[in-house]
C-alpha cells in the first residue's frame, strides 16, 4: 500500500492520470493545490506540452452525514463486533441496525445502553433465528423498539465451522438528492474557477449502499440548478470498495446514462482499459 503521507485521493489522481487518454498524459506534473492553499482544486495537471487540466475529487456518501456516524457506531459497536462467543457453529449470521441508531445520543451511558441492549438481544436469540432474511424487534430501554434486519444461513464449509457473526449498519433514509446538491455546491465553483484547458470531476464512492447510476440520474435532475456543469468536461465515477482490501480502484466515464469509458487498477497495475466498448492498449 502507498506512504501513509500521501492522502488517498491524491494516490487515485496520480493513478487516473497515469492512463488518462490512452497515457497521453502519463508523466505530467501533478500539484495538489489544495495542500498549499485554502479552497483550491485537489490537483493542477501540467502537460510536458503545456496543456493543463484541473482535477476535483469528492465522496458521495449514501446519506447525509455517513461518515460520523459510521465512526461513531464503529467506535461503539466494536465489541459485539469481536465478540466471537455469540457466533452459532455451522451458521453464518448477519445483524443489521438501522444507520443513526446513535444519532443525538452524546453521553457514553446512553450509548452503552443501546449496545448493550442488541448485544443481549442477539446473545438470547441467536440459537433461534430462522433462515434466511428476516426483520426482528429489540426493546431498548428508555427509548422506542428498534427494528433489526438479521440474515442467517448455513456455511457450506466442511465441519466443523466455528461460524461467523457480523453487525453492521442498514441504512434506512434516501437523502441522495441532498447529498449530491451539497457535493456540487462545494465542488464545482471552485473546478471551474480554476484556470485551466478541461476540467474533471471524480466523485468516489466506497459502498455497495447504492449503485453509480443514481448518482448520474441525480446530478442529471439537477443540472439546471447547476449552469457551472458545462464547464465540467467530464465526471467520472471512481470505485473504491475493494481499495482497503485489495488496492482495486476503478475509474468510469459516465455520460448520458452510459459507461464511455474504463480504467481499473490493483495497486499501480491497471488492469482494464476500454473505450466505447472497445480494449484500449495497456
Amino acid at each position: 500500500m502507498p506512504a501513509k503521507s500521501e492522502r488517498d485521493e491524491q494516490i487515485f489522481i496520480r493513478r487516473f492520470v497515469s492512463a488518462y487518454e490512452n497515457f497521453t498524459w502519463a508523466g505530467s506534473k501533478i500539484d495538489a493545490l489544495d495542500e498549499v492553499e485554502d479552497g483550491a482544486v485537489d490537483a493542477l495537471v501540467t502537460r510536458a506540452d503545456g496543456r493543463t487540466m484541473a482535477i476535483e475529487h469528492t465522496l458521495i456518501q449514501p446519506f447525509v452525514g455517513d461518515k460520523s456516524d459510521c465512526a461513531m457506531f464503529e467506535k461503539a459497536f466494536l465489541r459485539i463486533k469481536n465478540y466471537k462467543s455469540l457466533a452459532v457453529p455451522g451458521a453464518n449470521i448477519s445483524v443489521y441496525v438501522p444507520a443513526g441508531i446513535l444519532n443525538g445520543i452524546r453521553k457514553p451511558k446512553k450509548q452503552a445502553d443501546v449496545v448493550n441492549s442488541i448485544h443481549s438481544w442477539i446473545a438470547e436469540n441467536r440459537l433461534h433465528l430462522r433462515e434466511g432474511e428476516h426483520k426482528y424487534s429489540c426493546d431498548i430501554p428508555g427509548r422506542l423498539p428498534v427494528t433489526l434486519t438479521v440474515k442467517r444461513h448455513v456455511s457450506g464449509r466442511p465441519h466443523p465451522n466455528p461460524g461467523t457473526i457480523l453487525v453492521g449498519r442498514q441504512q434506512v433514509k434516501n437523502d441522495l438528492n441532498e447529498v449530491i446538491e451539497q457535493a456540487l455546491r462545494d465542488k464545482l465553483r471552485k473546478l471551474v474557477n480554476t484556470k485551466a484547458d478541461r476540467h474533471l470531476l471524480l466523485l468516489e464512492r466506497d459502498q455497495f449502499n447504492f449503485f453509480p447510476d443514481l448518482i448520474f440520474a441525480e446530478i442529471e435532475r439537477q443540472r439546471a440548478n447547476f449552469p457551472l456543469l458545462e464547464s465540467v468536461h467530464e465526471i467520472w465515477h471512481v470505485e473504491t470498495i475493494g481499495y482497503r482490501q485489495g488496492g482495486y480502484v476503478d475509474f468510469e466515464l459516465w455520460k448520458d446514462g452510459k459507461v464511455l469509458a474504463r480504467m481499473a487498477f490493483q495497486n499501480e497495475r491497471l488492469y482494464a482499459h476500454y473505450r466505447d466498448g472497445m480494449p484500449c492498449p495497456m
